[in-house]
């Protein structure tokens, strides 16, 4: 059964989620894992592609967004609608809605801040995760 784990940050930018979701991705990917980053839509997908290569110089984390065909086997997706078919590993979702395909995945990685739009959004994503009897984790990261 997936394992639903929620990243709870004091941050209250999404700035500030979206660079923790990258040194999540370089953690995830050191693992070995292949991860698929559900984004809220096509503007946050390229802006997530675009920091991944730069967030740490130091860092080299290879991706792509889902259609690229220059590396459509990457350890490292990035997508908004359908998730790519090879991968059902570990999601990453940024979005509202909680994707229909979140099921396939062995690990679901769920990242809050303090932002009000963001609590309401994870709050009812966390009651869907245990009404269907879900294994939920938190990670309390405010301190």
């Amino acid at each position: 059964m997936t394992s639903i784990d929620f990243y709870i940050l004091g941050a209250t930018k999404q700035l500030d989620r979206l660079d923790f979701v990258c040194r999540l991705v370089e953690k995830v990917y050191s693992e070995g894992r292949n991860v698929y980053l559900h984004t809220e839509n096509e503007k946050q997908a390229i802006w997530l592609d675009d920091h991944l290569w730069k967030f740490k110089p130091e860092s080299f984390i290879p991706h792509n967004l889902v259609g690229n065909t220059e590396q459509p086997d990457a350890q490292i997706q990035i997508g908004w609608q359908d998730h790519p078919a090879h991968h059902s590993d570990v999601l990453v979702n940024l979005s509202g809605p909680i994707p229909t395909f979140f099921s396939r995945f062995d690990r679901v990685l769920e990242v809050v801040i303090q932002d009000e739009a963001v609590l309401e959004q994870t709050r009812q994503h966390y009651k869907f995760y245990k009404d269907r009897g879900y294994e939920v984790t938190h990670r309390d990261l405010r301190g």
